[in-house]
């Protein structure tokens, strides 16, 4: 019991922590925001902030690990609805999606993190990646994507529509979630389309 409820705590100071350094980065711009003000504002000293991230890149790839593990429980628990294999493409590209235009200028700054070679958070992606590169070998294997074009092709392809949403979308935090579901449909048909069976 005693174990279960130090457990509790520390998950929820660490879940504490990424709130209000998801918070404030995007508030505040990561280089600006100070170690100091996320203990304050998650309720915990400085030191407890450390113990569980040692660095701000730690907090990055903290962020980047909950949203993984956020749509990875969403999935198992809404996937089953699903129709088939592109069906769920779709759902967990919505979302990637929605999970990632709640803080965009933090996202956009993981992402590109992501793909330089000398950052901590080098391959931070490559679960997602992989799991996309499932669903999409399952969708050419039961014939709802042409199985010509390599995995690898389709998997660049849906990236570059989430790099899309990131960069190029504005007004998105205005915009309602079933117009922003409208807009990436249009996109993910418009890219996607020549590859359907």
């Amino acid at each position: 019991m005693k174990n279960s409820r130090r457990a509790l705590n520390k998950e929820k100071s660490r879940s504490s922590i990424l709130k209000a350094s998801r918070k404030l980065f995007s508030k505040q711009g990561y280089d600006e925001t100070f170690i100091e003000e996320i203990a304050d504002l998650a309720e915990v000293s400085k030191a407890t902030v450390y113990n569980y991230f040692p660095d701000k890149d730690s907090l990055l790839i903290g962020i980047v690990e909950e949203v993984e593990d956020n749509i990875e429980d969403y999935l198992e628990n809404e996937f089953s609805a699903e129709a088939n294999d592109l069906d769920r493409i779709r759902r967990f590209m919505a979302e990637l999606v929605f999970a990632s235009l709640q803080y965009p200028s933090l996202t956009r700054r993981i992402v590109f993190l992501n793909s330089d070679r000398n950052s901590t958070l080098y391959g931070t992606l490559n679960e997602i990646e992989s799991f996309l590169r499932k669903l999409i070998a399952a969708a050419q294997s039961d014939g709802y994507l042409s199985a010509e074009v390599s995995t690898d092709i389709i998997l660049d392809l849906l990236m570059g529509i989430l790099f899309i949403t990131l960069f190029q979308w504005t007004g998105e935090d205005t915009a309602s979630r079933q117009q922003q579901q409208d807009k990436l449909d249009r996109l993910f048909n418009s890219i996607m389309q020549q590859y359907f069976i």
